[in-house]
C-alpha cells in the first residue's frame, strides 16, 4: 500500500499521508467520510450499498468549523472500562462545539447481555460476560 492516503483533501486538494502504510485510506491529520447518499440528492443516493468516500484535512475542518454539526447517536456501554455494547440515544444534531459527550453507561458484569433499554450488545457478548464475571470473581 502507499504511504499516501488514496484520496487528497476534498476541500484544498492537499495530499494526505496514511497513518498506517498497510491501509489504503486512513489519513493522518484528516478524516475519511463515507455516505450512501441521501434521499433528495441529485448527485448521490445509493440504493445498492455503494458508498461515496472523501477525505478532509484537519486544517480545512478547523477553518470551517462554523459549517459543522455534532450528533450523538449512541453511548458506549462499559463494564470495568471494557466496551460491551452501545445504547442508542435520540438526541438532536447541534452546532459544532468541539466538546465531546463522553458519557457512557456503566454496568455490572451480571448485567451484560440483559434486556436493557435501547442497548445493542457486541457480537461476542457471551465471551465478554464470561471474561467480566471471571475478573469480578478474581477480585473477591
Amino acid at each position: 500500500m502507499s504511504r499516501d492516503a488514496l484520496l487528497p483533501c476534498f476541500v484544498c486538494g492537499t495530499t494526505l499521508s496514511n497513518v498506517f502504510s498497510a491501509v489504503e485510506n486512513q489519513p493522518a491529520d484528516g478524516t475519511e467520510f463515507r455516505t450512501y447518499g441521501a434521499y433528495g440528492s441529485t448527485f448521490w443516493d445509493s440504493l445498492d450499498g455503494e458508498e461515496l468516500v472523501l477525505n478532509v484535512c484537519d486544517e480545512c475542518l478547523t477553518a470551517h468549523k462554523d459549517r459543522l454539526a455534532q450528533h450523538k447517536r449512541y453511548r458506549p456501554v462499559t463494564c470495568d472500562r471494557m466496551v460491551v455494547g452501545r445504547q442508542w440515544v435520540d438526541r438532536p444534531m447541534v452546532s459544532y462545539t468541539g466538546h465531546r459527550d463522553d458519557g457512557d453507561v456503566k454496568i455490572e458484569p451480571e448485567e451484560i447481555g440483559s434486556d436493557l433499554p435501547n442497548v445493542e450488545w457486541a457480537e461476542n457478548v457471551a465471551d465478554l460476560k464470561r471474561y467480566a464475571m471471571e475478573q469480578a470473581e478474581g477480585e473477591s
